[in-house]
């Protein structure tokens, strides 16, 4: 039925040099038997000639079948339409780049040994607090559920994460976090052709979690992009921003999105001024209406899909939250943009934390596989963009969070650049075009600072010439009126001159864009120092019957 939530899942074969002319109608099958890199003798046909032109790290992701799974009914089977050598038609935009390279590097990370045993820990850790606060004993379901979690391990893996530290890896990845938000039509497309081309598409339907799956030739390197928020007033809009709202307002508020007394709340949570139930809030955040268990859904079904693949997760806005979240959850690299702070939800959601990566084998040299991107002209990962009155508030949107996992790249482009903080600095295509760049070059203030240094330093390595004849002139007059040596004889222009020679020149802040590094140096917000909702009281008083969604 149309008027469904569902998931589309569109993963096809495009190549990168012809105009796409249409797509084959054909009958959906039930079908969830995954493409095996070592059997796609057409896919091997396509891209072999292309290897004599493209560096051995380059790849080139294409498009393999469609997919399509309902949102209401996770036990639903799969509708799979597979598209075969003659239905494929190729992509390319006119005048825009025809490669983006990605480069990759190695890290050593915790994973859990058992998917189950993770979801378990999550349940139980929820389900021992509510016991607590109600005293009552564990159901023998809970009980199974604890012996479950009780399982959970960590194993040591190697895998394979994006080069964060590459402005051209990062500016790759940004635009599939922006095509996740447009059809394959639309004008809005970045061209990833040779490097990065349309693999997959699914939530493309009337509601749901949208987005695109990127592979490369031999299927062992997958990126899903996440669609990020709808909403209008940062230049989006489309049929999930009602959903997106919502789910915006649930993972990232304090409390339900409890602003003031005007407010129409997403859950029942909210227990008196700067009050909320925790245990209310944590089952409303966990509860399927929410797009999290949607998408570790979306992650399970494509990392079936492509079993030998190494799968990165990327995203915009809220599809960056929900891919950092994954991350945590599969131990997946992820790169998101933009992102409102996900340390909130992901602390409400139970995610179990894994051991210290001091105890791996080269925990010292270990990389963060979760990364978070933006700038500080943006309101919303910065936590500012809070209150009735803020543009946020005015739009509906309670974000409230600020702390993110894992590490985070923040481009300094309110010091550096001179922008304004502005709601509309939040879309993904002014980070692309102004912000993941090699260099920004000088700004008219940094230029005049940089003159007034010069000028300084100059005056200074004059004084220091004249320093000798000075002390000599004073020796030779030492007994001349005006010329005793007692502190302060000189004058105020002589204490002012030392003082400006004397002076440590304040340091250039190191955003990554001086001189044309391209990528500010990676940092932590999870150290304890960031602090979301410090106004707020959390309660652990479970109403039973009072936790739910108002979702429609």
């Amino acid at each position: 039925m149309l008027h469904d939530r569902v998931l589309l899942l569109v993963l096809a074969t495009i190549s990168c040099t012809n105009v796409v002319t249409g797509v084959p109608q054909r009958q959906w099958t039930w079908s969830t038997t995954p493409p095996s890199p070592a059997d796609d003798d057409s896919l091997r046909s396509t891209h072999d000639r292309d290897h004599d032109h493209v560096p051995a790290d380059l790849d080139s992701l294409s498009l393999r079948q469609t997919l399509h799974i309902s949102m209401r009914n996770r036990s639903a089977p799969i509708l799979q339409l597979d598209y075969d050598g003659a239905d494929l038609t190729a992509l390319s935009l006119a005048g825009l780049e025809t490669t983006h390279p990605v480069e990759a590097t190695t890290t050593t990370t915790w994973r859990a040994n058992s998917h189950v045993a993770f979801e378990a820990s999550r349940w139980a850790k929820y389900n021992a607090k509510r016991r607590r606060a109600r005293g009552v004993m564990a159901t023998r379901e809970e009980y199974e559920t604890q012996e479950l979690a009780d399982t959970l391990g960590w194993d040591e893996v190697e895998i394979k994460t994006p080069n964060t530290s590459s402005v051209r890896t990062l500016q790759s990845l940004a635009k599939m976090a922006n095509n996740a938000y447009v059809p394959f039509d639309s004008s809005s497309w970045w061209n990833l052709t040779k490097k990065w081309n349309i693999s997959d598409s699914f939530g493309w339907l009337e509601d749901g979690l949208r987005g695109h799956v990127f592979a490369n030739p031999t299927n062992t390197t997958v990126v899903v992009a996440l669609k990020g928020t709808s909403a209008a007033f940062i230049g989006g809009g489309g049929s999930t921003s009602k959903n997106d709202k919502i789910n915006d307002n649930l993972l990232f508020s304090c409390c339900c999105a409890r602003v003031d007394w005007s407010w129409s709340t997403v859950c029942d949570c909210y227990n008196g001024t700067y009050t909320c139930q925790q245990d209310c809030l944590e089952h409303a955040v966990m509860t399927k209406s929410a797009y999290y268990p949607v998408a570790t859904d979306l992650f399970n079904n494509i990392s079936a899909i492509y079993p030998h693949a190494q799968i990165w997760l990327t995203g915009h806005s809220l599809g960056g939250s929900l891919a950092s979240m994954l991350s945590r959850t599969y131990a997946v690299p992820s790169v998101s943009f933009e992102a409102p702070g996900d340390l909130l939800p992901a602390r409400r959601l139970h995610l179990p934390i894994p051991p210290s990566k001091s105890g791996l084998r080269n925990g010292v040299g270990t990389k963060e596989i979760t990364t978070h991107v933006y700038h500080t002209a943006d309101p919303i990962p910065m936590g500012v963009c809070t209150g009735s009155l803020s543009t946020c508030g005015v739009a509906g949107f309670a974000l409230e969070s600020r702390c993110h996992t894992g590490e985070s790249i923040v481009y300094d482009t309110v010091g550096r650049l001179g922008w304004s903080v502005d709601i509309r600095t939040h879309s993904i295509k002014p980070v692309i075009e102004k912000v993941l760049i090699p260099d920004w070059g000088v700004t008219e203030e940094q230029r005049k600072k940089e003159e007034e240094e010069r000028k300084r330093k100059e005056r200074c390595e004059n004084k220091g010439e004249e320093k000798d004849e000075v002390v000599g002139a004073k020796r030779r007059s030492f007994l001349t009126w005006g010329w005793w040596p007692l502190p302060g004889g000189r004058g105020k222009d002589h204490d002012k001159d030392r003082d400006e020679c004397n002076q440590i020149p304040p340091e250039e802040p190191d955003d990554g864009q001086h001189l044309g590094r391209g990528v500010p140096d990676a940092t932590r917000e999870d150290d304890g120092e960031c602090v979301d909702c410090f106004k707020w009281e959390f309660n652990r008083s479970f109403r039973e019957g009072r936790c739910w969604l108002l979702m429609s």
